[in-house]
């Protein structure tokens, strides 16, 4: 990992759930980071904020050598606008590109809960969260499922015990989750990805050959789709 970060400056953004946010780091040391919320809309202003953290900063976009964005599950539009915005710096500039799933990214914050399993929980609206579990094992997370859509009722139905479960969508599954033993929820926080979060999934990824191209995770179909029954990609 040391020999892959030299000299290596990493621009991360996340624009999967209520908060548009980015993160510069360098050689895996944080130079800034940025949480936006309830400004403009991101398509309109994340080329900005990106080019105003680097000037802030004394980079440019030249001195970026690694681009890291999360793939959802999330905001349908929020996902699309920004991977497309890193595909284009991607292809612009010859940046690698590396996706990390929203779902991964919050949960890689509790590798220290040796022997829990990790629910991360993010507010889907129309009455549906995403959902994840992993377990955490000598400072290790493992996925043990596939990242999915329910209701909270349902979200019982697939917690293993002792488990921590927080999120956005944490507090509207509490309810569902008051009776189990060994299951601790926070309700709060956890509204955004923090930098190290995301850099260091990122990191993770990108030093593993045959990642592949970044693709979106919906985990459902976005209501356009829905409405005029087509396929989105």
């Amino acid at each position: 990992m040391a020999s892959f970060l030299e000299n290596r400056l990493v621009l991360g953004i996340d624009n999967s759930m209520d908060f548009l946010s980015m993160v510069l780091s360098f050689e895996g040391r944080l130079v800034e980071e940025r949480h936006i919320w309830n400004k403009r809309a991101p398509s309109e202003i994340v080329a900005v904020e990106v080019l105003s953290m680097l000037t802030n900063n004394d980079y440019t976009m030249d001195n970026v050598g690694l681009i890291v964005v999360t793939l959802g599950p999330g905001s349908f539009t929020g996902i699309r606008v920004a991977l497309a915005f890193c595909k284009g710096l991607q292809v612009g500039k010859n940046i690698p590109l590396v996706g990390v799933p929203t779902l991964d990214a919050l949960a890689s914050s509790f590798s220290f809960m040796d022997g829990y399993y990790l629910c991360p929980i993010i507010d889907a609206k129309r009455s549906e969260v995403f959902a994840c579990l992993y377990q955490v094992s000598n400072g290790n997370i493992t996925r043990i499922g596939d990242y999915r859509t329910m209701k909270p009722a349902d979200l019982a139905g697939m917690i293993k015990t002792p488990c921590l479960c927080f999120g956005t969508g944490a507090s509207v599954c509490a309810p569902f989750l008051s009776n189990i033993n060994d299951v601790r929820v926070i309700k709060d926080g956890f509204s955004r990805i923090s930098g190290d979060a995301l850099v260091g999934e990122g990191l993770k990824r990108a030093s593993v050959a045959g990642a592949g191209a970044p693709q979106p995770i919906y985990c459902r179909k976005s209501e356009a789709e829905i409405k005029f029954n087509i396929n989105i990609q």
